[in-house]
């Protein structure tokens, strides 16, 4: 293969030596495998000093960290189980010098794709240092959205609303908007018909603003004072006013479905209806 004689590679008495070093094999296997629990472990620990720097649970810190400790945790991996297999391979009495160097062949020959990898994982480590996301975020990646669910040096992995799962490599990502990052904003846009009295439908909304602040669940999602910033536009069937408030990070969903279901209750109440489509057709006498 690729001009390569590998059974050169063996010398004659392999398996005797692979019985002599059945012990030495044995006992890097077992380093690897204490390796990868304790780098695994400082990770963990790691990530649970850092995320002990803040009293919020989920907060931005405790993301961050949890996202680079999962790359160090995949990255380390990989070194330490690659290594492991030279090793053992030395052991085997398999000579990985012309091993690494014939790889080296094949590698150059696959150059042209192999810049494809590079620039995954140089823009991966990019996305790292400027903190532009980190798992659990929600964003919108080159127009896909989703939740970070998982990031490697290569990949970035969204589940959308529906539950599938969707893999960017880092290198194609061109546009990211991050929906969850600091703080969120709920904007709930309201349709009325023209005959409505405009004045007592944002009346309305201020109502349910002031009911929003001192709702005991709603009222600590909020970081702001709703606020109802008036008739925004004239549509061909409807006004349209707009109530909307600040809110915690993701959480602009939540309240956004509260504020729906107390607007239409508040209107109701009130007697004020909610603007639908409609049409208006003439008949012209003949």
């Amino acid at each position: 293969m690729f001009g390569i004689d590998f059974s050169a590679l063996l010398p004659e008495n392999f398996g005797t030596l692979l019985f002599n070093a059945a012990w030495r094999i044995l006992l890097i296997a077992i380093i690897a495998f204490v390796a990868v629990r304790l780098l695994r472990s400082l990770v963990r620990a790691s990530i649970r000093r850092i995320q002990g720097m803040d009293e919020v649970d989920g907060s931005e810190l405790d993301r961050r960290a949890a996202t680079i400790g999962r790359v160090i945790s995949n990255t380390g991996l990989v070194v330490i189980i690659g290594s492991a297999l030279l090793m053992t391979l030395r052991q085997m009495g398999i000579e990985v010098t012309p091993l690494i160097a014939s790889v080296g062949v094949v590698g150059l020959a696959l150059g042209l794709g192999a810049q494809t990898l590079v620039k995954d994982v140089i823009s991966g480590l990019f996305i790292l240092m400027e903190n532009q996301y980190a798992i659990g975020d929600v964003i919108s990646i080159n127009g896909t959205s989703g939740s970070v669910e998982q990031m490697t040096l290569r990949a970035t992995y969204l589940r959308d609303l529906e539950g599938t799962t969707h893999t960017v490599p880092n290198g194609d990502i061109r546009t990211i908007s991050n929906i969850t990052r600091g703080w969120s904003r709920a904007v709930l846009d309201v349709r009325v018909p023209y005959e409505t009295d405009v004045d007592a439908a944002l009346d309305v909304l201020r109502d349910v603003g002031h009911e929003m602040e001192n709702d005991q669940s709603i009222g600590l999602l909020l970081e702001e004072s709703p606020v109802v910033t008036g008739v925004e536009d004239f549509e061909d069937w409807s006004v349209k006013v707009r109530l909307m408030v600040k809110t915690e990070p993701g959480q602009q969903w939540t309240v956004k479905r509260y504020m729906r279901k107390a607007v239409l209750a508040a209107f109701k109440a009130r007697g004020i209806s909610i603007a639908v489509p409609r049409r208006e057709i003439y008949s012209l006498g003949e």
